[in-house]
């Protein structure tokens, strides 16, 4: 774990000594998506619902800031309740499901327009915010990842992570000893949502624009194909979304759809071998 911590520690601290803007606008997106992956990995696995959703809280906290910063609460509780309500249909139905709604989400989203000063706004081109700017959006993501980062640590080895644990192994068995597992489980998809919402803040802040390509099949797989890519550890996901990242912004010509390719048909073994590693 300490490796973890100094490895996440160097990654965050590099771009200050580079004089390159180019290299921190790319570090910048990738510490913002970092911290959506790091929401989806603890859902993941230490909940054991695998979320193919997770822009939807993402994409949802950058359009109420751009539309109506009143509307972050609502958007965050929203995304809690739905799934909650897809954990209803059991863990094998709840990744099929999340997907058709990410693709619901990335289809409604193009017609989200309103009326300003006469005009329509929205839609296909989204809708703008003051931007903080590239140094601002860095230290502020990054902070935020550090402290998600450390959270979810202590949480996993508080009493409520060994509740969140056993109710993940068998959910009859926890109900026997006295573990409200609806409880623990909305519990969990808040923490989860709520860090995958806050990413979706930092992104807008930072590009100043949010468009329907937030929602998109290519963000909702980033933190699954980035956890497969790095391993089991805390730092797996963040590791992982680096090299994601890196690659499609350095490489271009959407080089990293052939990543993911790679990795979803991969995955089997991936997941088999990371696994076989972390025991």
């Amino acid at each position: 774990m300490k490796t973890d911590i100094l490895l996440l520690i160097l990654i965050l601290i590099s771009p200050l000594f580079l004089k390159n803007h180019f290299l921190l606008s790319v570090i910048t997106l990738a510490v913002i998506y970092s911290c959506l992956s790091l929401s989806w990995y603890f859902m993941e696995r230490y909940t054991g619902w695998v979320s193919l959703s997770h822009s939807i809280p993402f994409g949802l906290a950058a359009y109420a800031l751009a539309v109506n910063p009143y509307l972050l609460i609502p958007a965050i509780v929203f995304t809690i309740l739905i799934f909650f309500l897809m954990s209803l249909l059991g863990r094998e139905r709840f990744l099929f499901g999340t997907l058709i709604l990410t693709v619901v989400f990335w289809y409604l989203s193009h017609y989200i327009v309103l009326s300003e000063n006469g005009e329509l706004i929205g839609g296909e081109e989204g809708f703008s915010y003051a931007s903080i700017g590239v140094l601002n959006s860095y230290i502020l993501s990054s902070i935020i990842l550090l402290s998600a980062f450390f959270l979810l640590l202590r949480i996993s080895k508080s009493s409520f992570g060994l509740k969140i644990a056993a109710t993940r192994d068998d959910e009859i068995a926890a109900r026997s000893i006295g573990i409200d597992v609806f409880r623990v489980r909305a519990m969990s998809f808040a923490i989860s949502a709520t860090l995958a919402a806050i990413a979706g803040i930092c992104y807008i802040l930072y590009f100043g624009h949010v468009s329907p390509d937030v929602f998109s099949i290519e963000v909702a797989l980033l933190p699954f194909i980035a956890s497969l890519l790095a391993g089991s550890r805390w730092i797996s996901p963040i590791a992982g979304t680096f090299l994601v990242v890196m690659v499609s912004r350095m490489m271009g010509m959407e080089i990293h759809l052939f990543l993911y390719a790679a990795v979803l048909i991969l995955s089997p073994k991936l997941s088999r071998w990371w696994n076989a590693e972390a025991h």
